[in-house]
């Protein structure tokens, strides 16, 4: 399970790291009216959650042993990252709830 999400993890990574990029290019050479604002606003969350996601992963698969499953692995890698993705998601919605 865990090597299925690194590989969905990491395409998904390439592919909305890729269109960060566009975004980007389109939004600083006027192209697609506010279409590449509204991405690089909207998309930082998802692009976040599936680098950590990534990134956890694959730590994960590097240090487990090689036959075996460690609970408390997957705890020590994905608790912080997970709280990390939840201060993120504070931060990004705090001028929402403030208001």
């Amino acid at each position: 399970m865990i090597v299925y999400l690194h590989r969905l993890s990491g395409v998904l990574f390439y592919l909305i790291a890729g269109t960060f990029f566009l975004a980007y290019l389109f939004f600083y050479n006027g192209i697609g009216g506010m279409l590449g604002k509204w991405w690089l606003t909207v998309g930082d969350l998802p692009l976040a959650m599936v680098a950590m996601l990534y990134g956890g992963t694959s730590l994960y698969l590097s240090v487990k042993p090689r036959n075996s499953d460690s609970l408390t692995l997957k705890i020590a890698i994905f608790l912080p990252l997970g709280l990390l993705f939840a201060a993120l998601l504070v931060m990004n919605f705090w001028p929402l709830v403030t208001s």
